[in-house]
């Protein structure tokens, strides 16, 4: 049996944060991940930008810390620009390497197409996990278990009862398949977005060359209505430069989903979402100027979902806490995001903060301490929100901050002798920021 200080479940940006600040704090952390890279959704659904360490605005840095390692080895890898607006976009093949690299520096155990399938706990304290992969079950011991698995899997598999979907309802949030397109003309793109205001726009860098562009609804609605597209859930089409030019990150598919357990389901969904990105593809080169010489580089290797079950922590963050900027006295990390909901029904739509697009809130350590067990943390989507609360705080800058705090506290908890439910919430402050942490 393999033994460790920190057992994370989940090998993205949440549990990135987590490994990575255990092993900088001397604890020795594994990583327990189902695909064969690190990075979660940033490397195998191509969520291709860090959103969440500026405010939305992007006037205002609020995540440090680990969050400001890995961008500085991403730009030394030649993988990103650094942060353009309020995101940093990203190549994933440099994120992948880097995230590797950063492991095995750290002296980080991954274990790779790998799930939790069995949990066992004594009394209020887990021992270990089950570990299912290629050659059979392992066990793999910890003293402090972080599940950064996005659909909260260690509270399923102890019948902690995780929130599902959207309170009332159940229905999740829709799911996407981003892709990359090369070869772009940015110079006749941006001609054509000045001359046709109503149809395309684009936001520049200070050197000149594309940020983001947008194809607006009414090219959209009228190539559709044509047969022209195929894109039954989106009214528009966003790409963003990740690094080099004329290569652009293509966000705008979409797709329903029901129950995300189910491997037929998912199947489906990203058969549909690969038609949709195949024909937005298409549309862009035989339509708009610029993308004539275009070419199909890749699609992401999975769906990127977004919400699905989460962990019921000591406490719940609600959506009354987001949009009035509330700051908790157990404050762990910040978050400047908005309400963003996909929804099947509406499509992609928007709550601001209460006091702005330069404000952010707090995100409190008791939603990630998972209520009921003495030694697990829940950290990144599935932390313990409300449905719309969640819809906020899951931007990756935040889970990274949560994944950091997680592991900070952990070694406070270990070091004390204390429950981590226990810790010196002023102690844990204070190595936080020590740390580079915003708080």
């Amino acid at each position: 049996m393999s033994r460790y200080d920190v057992v994370v479940v989940g090998g993205g940006p949440a549990g990135i944060g987590a490994a990575f600040s255990s092993a900088e704090l001397g604890m020795k952390a594994a990583i327990i991940e189902r695909h064969g890279m690190l990075g979660g959704n940033w490397t195998n659904a191509y969520v291709l930008s860090i959103l969440g360490v500026y405010t939305y605005s992007g006037k205002t840095k609020i995540v440090g810390g680990i969050a400001d390692k890995i961008i500085s080895r991403l730009k030394k890898a030649g993988g990103t620009i650094g942060r353009s607006g309020n995101f940093v976009p990203f190549r994933p093949a440099e994120m992948s390497t880097v995230l590797g690299t950063m492991a095995k520096e750290f002296g980080v155990d991954c274990y790779f197409s790998s799930v939790v399938s069995g949990v066992s706990i004594r009394g209020k304290r887990i021992n270990s996990v089950k570990v299912l992969g290629k050659n059979g079950l392992k066990s793999i011991e910890g003293r402090v278990f972080v599940d950064a698995s996005g659909d909260a899997d260690i509270s399923h598999l102890l019948s902690l009862s995780p929130m599902l979907g959207k309170e009332g309802t159940g229905y999740h949030q829709e799911t996407t398949l981003p892709f990359r397109i090369g070869g772009v003309s940015e110079s006749e793109y941006i001609a054509y977005a000045n001359k046709h205001k109503t149809l395309a726009n684009v936001v520049l860098r200070i050197d000149g060359s594309i940020d983001r562009i947008r194809i607006l609804k009414p090219l959209i609605s009228a190539a559709k209505k044509a047969g022209r597209l195929y894109l039954p859930h989106s009214d528009t089409i966003f790409l963003f430069n990740t690094s080099r030019k004329g290569e652009l990150a293509c966000n705008a598919t979409h797709a329903p989903i029901i129950n995300f357990q189910d491997g037929k389901e998912i199947a489906e969904i990203l058969e549909d979402l690969r038609k949709q990105a195949v024909s937005v593809f298409h549309f862009m080169k035989n339509n708009i100027p610029g993308f004539a010489d275009s070419y199909l580089m890749d699609i992401a290797p999975y769906v990127g979902i977004r919400e699905t079950r989460r962990a019921v922590g000591e406490y719940v963050l609600t959506k009354e806490d987001i949009l009035g900027n509330k700051c908790f006295e157990d404050a762990i990390a910040r978050c400047g995001h908005p309400i963003e909901i996909h929804d099947p029904k509406l499509g992609t739509y928007y709550i601001h903060l209460n006091a702005g697009d330069d404000s952010w809130y707090h995100i409190p350590y008791r939603s990630i301490v998972v209520k009921g067990v003495d030694n697990l943390f829940a950290v990144g989507r599935c932390f313990s929100a409300e449905f719309e609360a969640q819809a906020s705080a899951r931007v990756s800058g935040t889970a990274i901050a949560m994944g950091q705090a997680a592991a900070t506290a952990a070694y406070t908890s270990l070091s004390s002798g204390k429950p981590i439910r226990a810790v010196n919430i002023k102690k844990l402050q204070s190595l936080l920021k020590k740390n580079g942490a915003i708080i």
